[in-house]
């Protein structure tokens, strides 16, 4: 399988990246990875509201171009393929039912990120598609109706990302 045109957002910085940053830490959305958005628009969103902090001293991010490819049995599309999507609802609700019994409350998404990492959840998946919904209306043509879906792509392993490039700079505003 390959995803042409895939965006990773990062702050600037020299020299240019030649590969993507990992996102580490259980506050990703699904683990440790690297993250690319499938469409541009949100890939400058994100470097807006994400990248734009106090920290970015440049007041700068960068976005790059890259394509991801691996193998059918690699790869999780919880966004277009109905049987991938109701495993993986399945798997977090069978997981959050537990959590909920024996602590008696919802699972944050960082609980559930420790539940990844210590299980090994989805180590042997090379590449997740995944969508969420976006939160304003800023990326959309019709206020209030969320038609566009805010799609990405985590992937585990650098052999599965080739052609990465920088295609342009961004200030912050």
């Amino acid at each position: 399988m390959i995803f042409n045109n895939l965006y990773h957002t990062q702050e600037y910085r020299l020299p240019l990246l030649k590969m993507p940053i990992e996102a580490r830490g259980n506050k990703q959305w699904l683990g440790d990875g690297y993250y690319f958005w499938q469409d541009i628009k949100f890939a400058k969103w994100w470097g807006d509201t994400k990248k734009c902090n106090p920290s970015n001293i440049s007041r700068v991010y960068s976005v790059y171009q890259a394509t991801i490819t691996c193998n059918e049995d690699d790869f999780i599309d919880t966004v277009f393929n109905e049987i991938d999507y109701l495993n993986f609802v399945k798997t977090i609700e069978k997981f959050a039912a537990a959590f909920t019994r024996q602590f008696k409350k919802k699972p944050s998404l960082i609980e559930f990120n420790d539940f990844i990492y210590d299980m090994n959840l989805w180590q042997n998946i090379k590449v997740i598609r995944f969508q969420d919904l976006p939160e304003n209306n800023d990326l959309i043509e019709v206020n209030g109706f969320y038609y566009k879906k805010r799609i990405q792509f985590r992937v585990n392993n650098l052999d599965n990302i080739t052609n990465f490039v920088h295609i342009k700079n961004f200030a912050c505003i």
